[in-house]
């Protein structure tokens, strides 16, 4: 018998099978004899191998196939609920391939093992269907039977045959999807209203508007735009100083040199750097349950991104240090050889701090926990992932834990793959508390003498606070021996005896003792420090002595910075592929990698470190993928992010998500253009803004309301034909964000403090659930160095939006409630800051305050109506107070309180609220 083998070319992670051909002797040759025996015995051994191949192809049952027994099954029974694009659970039966690929779940079919299979534990335990015409018992076994034979297709294909995990195939279509592709520079489109044209970006609104039959609207007043302008880049209103200098200032080039103006003012850095804490998830506590523990460094990387955003620091550089800041400035090789770590090592390190937002609740003793890693440590790294993902790219990887992608080309192993990435930092099984990962700002050197000098010292205060206590007993003991000295002599061996004896060894004579000198020979301590300095000069000399030598030392004391960073731990560590996404039912290990989708764009390049390599070197390569100038993602994101805070509405509107369930761009030549022209310019986020800001589309008025019922609107109407103002023909009209609004406040005030950087500013939670600036705190500082508790922010943040980190923010709410109203008429920081408007005001123009109050709330000069009104307000304000007040109450006084109720007014009103 003659075997071969045909290897038959399956998809990948399929067995090879086998192909048998069978060759056997076809009789005797002629000349050749054989003898009888050896004939019948051939004879009959090729006629039993014969039937016994017949009867074994006989007995062997057909496979099932998805189509011929399964699929009419799952059509009648199931394809009510699961079918299409709206299948419940996105669990799609209406293929083979949905079938295997499964919903939110994870996969519904496990080859080879109904059992393990989702599909057939719901059947079997009669969940579904959920309601009635439940699968009959042959139809139940024929599903059973066709997961056990491999889940086959007409082809007898098991698309995974020899894995668990079903093969993800991305075809070109996918590819295509228009956030995968390269961003492309397309040429400026011509438009008619060539007059209007500033900047290339007024060339592709207008295009659009156009083509719709809109245009532009009018430009906004100059004051409007000074007010725009300073709250977009600062985040705080202008002074009635800076508009009248800019409406006065006739210079065909001023509106350009105001914006240069802002982009240069350090607030720049708070304003915007807040915006990115945002997407970075940034908080100041670990937001675990109940605890919330506050985090004392992590307000090292706060500083760093408003030091960024200052210097203009390129973006793909930003990117680059946050995700890989260590190894980018080869902080190892620093550590070890140099004398000292030069800032930019330092301000590298401090970067990583982005990746350390995630929510961690690790402490010392949680390695001792049962199943932490899965319990605990996991969800780390996964909500790490997901604000890298969201942040950088706009992609919902998330999505893929569990499961492939519901809606985009980004199969389940995707994200294993880009999990071991950040593997070489965040290891499960190997974990690092929080507050124990961190480094140092010194370098190896600097440290061995840092700690030596500092152990010596820890020492030296601890030998001589050894001799002040001892010094406190002796003079302790001399006391109680002047004291005793008083009393008469024949008692002095008693009360000395009862004082020395254990209060439950006295006898009642002792106790007696005890209860009448006690206090007087053995003060308790607090007493003891009272009376020793006034009864014994010497006793304060020599304390004196050695507290100073406590200074002394601590002033050696060799301080250096600690720094909440991220760096790979020694050592190559598997990252395994979680069915399910679930950490105790691991499967194959994975490699580094990235999107899939993407590799025909931008290939991921990973270098395989030397063996004795300090770090892996995964999340630098991982950030030279992202940061390539031909990344589909990268660019487009930032841009419409950025374009986002200028419009209240990125041209994709949904900033986490350019995939398929996110929004389409409304102006795609535009965000392309953008994208690429940001790349271009070095990744200059300052470049992006003067593009924006400089744009006829930016500087449109935004108070344009139609007067006329939707019923009477004419076709032409911007407001009938884009109600939504998608294609721009109006600036938004937006509220201001939580931080902004109280700072403005603050700023009006006139009690803002510029103070840069530094730990929060602590905050208290009281009882009733109010959370206010602590009272021993400045309550003045900018929101950006409020403490920000992932559970617990500032209530009058809370109650304008600022959201709670759960993980990170791409998109902030914007809910108008009565809550709102409610806390600018009643909180105490708007009352206080209220009478700090009104003490400005009547410091400043005492004899008009309602108009320099007017000037101050909303950035241009009062109507003659407004004054009046405000001035009667004040008046008819004075006479209630002369009357609610006591008869003591001054003329100032009441003046002081009429004006602070018509500041606090205007805080409250819309004008104030909103830019326009």
């Amino acid at each position: 018998m003659k075997r071969n083998f045909r290897i038959n070319r399956s998809k990948a992670g399929d067995k090879p099978t086998q192909s048998h051909q069978f060759q056997f002797p076809g009789g005797c040759q002629s000349g050749i004899m054989f003898s009888m025996r050896y004939a019948l015995t051939c004879l009959f051994l090729l006629i039993g191998s014969t039937l016994s191949i017949g009867a074994e192809k006989k007995d062997e049952p057909a496979k099932l196939t998805f189509e011929q027994d399964v699929l009419p099954i799952l059509k009648a029974k199931c394809h009510k609920c699961h079918s299409g694009a709206k299948a419940k659970a996105g669990l799609d039966l209406t293929t083979r391939r949905g079938v295997l690929r499964g919903g939110q779940s994870g996969a519904a079919v496990r080859r080879a093992a109904a059992e393990s299979s989702l599909l057939w534990d719901r059947i079997a335990a009669g969940e579904m269907p959920p309601k009635g015409d439940s699968l009959t018992d042959k139809e139940k076994g024929l599903v059973r039977s066709w997961i056990n034979d491999g889940a086959l297709s007409e082809s007898g294909e098991a698309d995974s045959a020899g894995s668990e995990i079903a093969v993800y195939e991305i075809d070109d279509q996918a590819r295509k999807f228009w956030s995968f592709q390269p961003p492309q520079k397309a040429a400026l489109p011509e438009v008619n209203d060539v007059a209007r044209v500033r900047t290339p970006i007024d060339t592709f609104v207008l295009k659009q508007l156009e083509e719709n039959g809109l245009t532009l609207s009018p430009e906004a007043s100059r004051a409007t735009l000074i007010r725009r302008t300073h709250f977009d880049l600062l985040g705080l209103p202008p002074t009635p100083e800076d508009v009248q200098a800019f409406v006065s200032d006739k210079r065909v080039d001023s509106y350009d040199r105001l914006i240069d103006r802002l982009l240069a003012h350090p607030a720049y850095g708070e304003r915007w750097g807040r915006h990115w804490l945002d997407v970075a998830g940034y908080t100041d506590s670990a937001g675990i349950l109940f605890e919330d523990r506050a985090l004392p460094l992590a307000y090292r990387y706060r500083d760093y991104v408003i030091r960024a955003f200052n210097k203009n620091k390129p973006y793909d550089r930003f990117l680059q240090e946050q995700i890989a800041g260590d190894e980018l400035v080869d902080y190892w090789h620093h550590f070890d050889n140099d004398d000292s770590l030069s800032n930019e090592i330092v301000e590298a390190i401090t970067a990583t701090g982005y990746l350390r937002c995630a929510a961690d609740p690790s402490r010392p003793d949680f390695s001792k926990i049962k199943n932490a890693d899965s319990q605990y440590f996991y969800p780390t790294i996964n909500d790490t992932m997901q604000i890298v993902s969201t942040s950088t790219m706009g992609v919902t990887l998330q999505c893929a834990r569990c499961h492939d992608h519901m809606f985009d080309p980004i199969p389940q192993e995707d994200f294993y793959r880009i999990q071991s990435i950040f593997m070489g930092a965040y290891r499960p099984t190997n974990w690092i508390p929080q507050m124990e990962r961190r480094l140092t700002s010194l370098s190896k050197s600097q440290e061995v003498v840092a700690k030596q000098r500092n152990k010596e010292i820890d020492a030296k205060i601890k030998e001589l606070n050894g001799q002040i206590s001892k010094l406190r007993q002796d003079f302790k003991a001399r006391r109680f021996e002047v004291e005793l000295a008083k009393l008469p002599e024949e008692l002095r061996d008693g009360v000395r005896e009862a004082i020395v004896t254990a209060a439950d060894k006295r006898d009642e004579t002792q106790r007696q003792y005890a209860v009448k000198y006690e206090a007087l020979l053995q003060p308790d301590d607090k007493k003891l420090d009272e009376l020793l300095p006034s009864e014994f000069p010497e006793y304060v000399e020599s304390l004196g002595k050695l507290n100073e030598q406590i200074i002394t030392e601590r002033a050696r004391w060799y301080a250096y910075d600690e720094i909440r960073a991220i760096y790979d731990l020694p050592g190559e560590v598997p990252t395994p592929f979680l069915r399910r996404g679930d950490a105790l039912t691991p499967a194959h290990h994975v490699s580094p990698g990235a999107l899939t989708v993407l590799n025909a764009t931008v290939e991921f390049q990973w270098p395989r470190p030397a063996a004795e390599a300090k770090t892996s070197g995964r999340r630098l390569a991982f950030a030279r993928w992202l940061t390539d100038p031909g990344h589909p993602l990268a660019a487009r994101v930032m841009v419409n992010r950025i374009w986002l805070h200028h419009f209240g509405r990125g041209i994709v509107a949904t900033p986490d998500d350019f995939g398929n369930a996110g929004s389409p761009p409304s102006h795609p030549k535009l965000l392309d253009w953008l994208a690429v022209e940001f790349v271009e310019s070095g990744w200059s986020i300052k470049h992006v803004h003067r593009l924006i800001m400089t744009s006829s589309t930016y500087r449109q008025r935004a108070d344009l309301k139609s007067e006329t019922p939707i019923s009477e609107r004419k076709q032409t109407d911007p407001h009938s034909i884009d109600p939504d103002n998608r294609l721009l023909w109006r600036q938004r009209l937006r509220r201001l964000e939580a931080e902004a609004l109280r700072d403005a406040v603050l700023h009006v005030a006139g009690s803002l403090n510029t103070q840069f950087f530094g730990p929060p500013v602590p905050t208290h939670r009281w009882a009733t659930g109010e959370i206010t600036v602590a009272k021993e705190a400045d309550p003045y500082r900018r929101s950006v160095y409020i403490q920000n508790r992932r559970l617990y922010p500032l209530t009058m943040l809370r109650t304008f939006d600022q959201p709670t980190m759960e993980t990170n923010c791409t998109l902030r709410s914007q809910s108008t409630v009565s809550t709102q109203a409610l806390t600018l008429l009643n909180s105490g920081a708007m009352i206080k800051a209220a009478d700090s408007f009104a003490g400005r005001v009547l410091a400043e123009r005492d004899d008009n305050v309602a108009a320099r109050a007017v000037w101050l709330a909303f950035g241009r000069p009062p109507g003659q109506d407004e004054v009046s009104f405000l001035q009667e307000f004040v008046e008819a304000q004075q006479q209630r107070y002369s009357k609610t007040l006591e008869e003591g109450s001054s003329l100032v006084e009441r003046r002081r309180l009429a004006v602070a109720d018509m500041c606090h007014m205007l805080l409250s009103a819309n004008e104030f609220i909103y830019i326009d």
